[in-house]
Order: structure tokens, then C-alpha cells, then sequence
């Protein structure tokens, strides 16, 4: 095993934030608290930074182990992934496409192409910093076999994220399988959780449909209302994507890092097209747009729909239901 996994895994635990503390709940193993005195006398307390653990399949049933124990405590959960582009495009211009169009794009794409990176965020509540933060490498795509000749990816997309540092013979060394994050996940509490877990994501219907062929090991659904009905069932009714409620902010537009610089927001650790990284972005924009545009009315119309795929969850049940009969 290289020295730098090696080293990662003699780092510190990371620092629980001071709420944690104040609660009567333990708090996870391998998580340290911060104490209350740490800011210094007459200081203003401020946010202990986040560190991205880094999961890869020497250490990944030790790190879902701290997310069990710490999403009871955590359960507002900002997501994003890494995957090698896309490889099937429109024949149309995209602004004629319908929905279920977009969905069937969405659905050859991930049933062709394997994922690379799941970037999680865990917080305590709408409005608290985020706690926690992990990186889950995956071992499943090799671009040296998934060559483009033969369609399994896009090798620009896969060069843009090499130039940001995911170092891929890594992945193939030392990620994690998709078959042996299936159950991690379904155990975790993450999935599944009857509403206890609130999704915070931007522009993530990829990023849905990829763990849910994960969480399934199999193929998509041909039906986008049996794929909604799918994003429902794992992951619940509150599920909110931030490029879809950024079509209500007016003065907002374009991908996560234009968005986040507008908000003033900046990057809390990490670097661009990483997964943990961007889904601590995800989050801290999440926080920034419910502060200036939804203080008032709250964020509870814009639950349930995926930018790009707008059918609403419920509805989607519905109809795969009716589809069903």
C-alpha cells in the first residue's frame, strides 16, 4: 500500500462541532469533540474547518461505521458524484427535448458508463455548517478497458478530472467496488430512511439515477416515472436540488462554481470536480440561497423535483403506480 494511504490513516479524527457536545447523545466513535473553551477567552467561537475523509476500500466499513453512528445526529445530507461524462448526446437541440427525452439520455449514459466518485456532507440541521464530509473512491472504471472506440467513456471529461487531481490508477488499486458499496449504503441509514434524511444536491439527476443502478445492481427502468418513483423510495420525499430552485432566484444562473461565486460563497476544502468537495459546496450555496431567497416562505414547494426531469415525486408515484395496474 502506497505511503499515503498509509498516512491517512494515522490522521486525527476530525472535530465534532460544539452543538454535538451540547447534546445527550454519544457522540460516534473515531470523532473527537470540540471543547467548549477551544475558541480562547473572548474570542468569537468559530467553525472548526471540515475535513474530507477519504474512503477507499481498506478503510470503508470503518468510515460507514462513523456515518451510522453520526446520521441520527447529521441527517441534512448534501451529495454529489463523479462519473466519466456522457457518451450518448440529443440528436435535437437540448431546448426541444421533453423530459422524458432528457430521462432516456440520463438512463443509455448510466446504464453504459461506471461511477467514479460519491462525495457526502453531513449537517445538523438547514442552517448549521457542515460536520462531516467523506470521498468514496470507487475501483469500477478503467478507461484503459472503457476505451471510447467502444463508448464506455468520454475522454475529455475523464482528462478534466485528472487535471484536478483524481488520480484514477489509484481508484483501480484501491477504491472501493460498487457490488461492496450496495449494502454499506442500504445499511448506513442513509437510504431508506422513512424521512428521517433530508438530500441537498445540484443538478443531481445523474447523480440519483447513478447510485440508484448502484443500490439496485442492474439497469434503470425504462419509465422516468418509475426512475422518480425509484429516487423516492431510497432516498425519500425530502430531496432538494439547488439548480432547480435557482430558476425562483432571479439573478441566479449557471453551473455550482458561477452560483457559488455570485452568493460570495467560498469553497470550504477541497478542489473542483471532487466529489466531497463539491458536495460541501452544495451545501454551503444550499445554506447561502435559503438565507437571501426562501427565509420566508421556506423550501418546502421545491421539495421533490430533479432539474431537468420536473415531475414532481408524488406524482411520479402515481403514475408509476397507474402504470403498474
Amino acid at each position: 500500500m502506497p505511503s499515503e494511504f498509509v498516512a491517512a490513516r494515522k490522521k486525527p479524527p476530525p472535530v465534532m462541532p460544539v452543538e454535538f457536545a451540547a447534546g445527550r447523545k454519544k457522540p460516534p466513535p473515531g470523532i473527537a469533540v470540540l471543547p467548549s473553551g477551544f475558541a480562547g477567552a473572548g474570542r468569537k467561537k468559530q467553525p472548526a474547518p471540515v475535513e474530507i475523509r477519504q474512503v477507499w476500500a481498506h478503510n470503508v466499513e470503518e468510515e460507514f461505521r462513523i456515518i451510522r453512528n453520526a446520521i441520527d445526529h447529521f441527517p441534512y445530507v448534501a451529495m454529489d458524484t463523479e462519473f466519466p461524462g456522457v457518451i450518448h448526446r440529443p440528436s435535437k437541440h437540448p431546448a426541444l427535448l421533453t423530459a422524458n427525452d432528457r430521462y432516456e439520455l440520463l438512463r443509455r449514459n448510466v446504464d453504459a458508463l461506471h461511477l467514479i466518485q460519491v462525495g457526502i456532507t453531513l449537517a445538523a440541521s438547514p442552517t448549521a455548517p457542515p460536520a462531516l464530509a467523506f470521498e468514496i473512491n470507487l475501483c469500477d472504471f478503467d478507461q484503459r478497458v472503457h476505451r471510447h472506440r467502444v463508448r464506455r467513456h468520454a475522454p475529455e471529461s475523464v482528462q478534466l478530472l485528472e487535471s484536478h487531481g483524481l488520480d484514477l490508477a489509484a481508484h483501480r488499486k484501491h477504491g472501493v467496488r460498487a457490488s461492496a458499496l450496495a449494502p454499506l449504503l442500504m445499511s448506513s441509514g442513509l437510504v431508506c430512511s422513512h424521512g428521517a434524511v433530508k438530500w441537498v444536491t445540484f443538478h443531481s439527476a445523474y447523480d440519483f439515477a447513478y447510485l440508484i443502478k448502484l443500490l439496485m445492481g442492474r439497469k434503470l427502468p425504462r419509465s422516468m416515472a418509475e426512475f422518480l418513483n425509484l429516487v423516492r423510495v431510497f432516498f425519500g420525499d425530502d430531496v432538494y436540488d439547488v439548480k432547480h430552485m435557482m430558476q425562483h432566484c432571479g439573478d441566479l444562473y449557471g453551473g455550482l462554481e458561477r452560483v457559488a461565486a455570485t452568493l460570495q460563497v467560498k469553497r470550504a476544502a477541497g478542489r473542483c470536480h471532487q466529489a466531497a468537495s463539491d458536495s460541501l459546496l452544495t451545501w454551503d450555496v444550499f445554506r447561502r440561497m435559503r438565507e437571501l431567497y426562501f427565509l420566508k416562505e421556506g423550501v418546502q414547494s421545491y421539495q421533490g423535483v430533479l432539474f431537468g426531469l420536473e415531475l414532481d415525486l408524488h406524482s411520479a408515484k402515481n403514475t408509476a403506480s397507474l402504470a403498474a395496474r
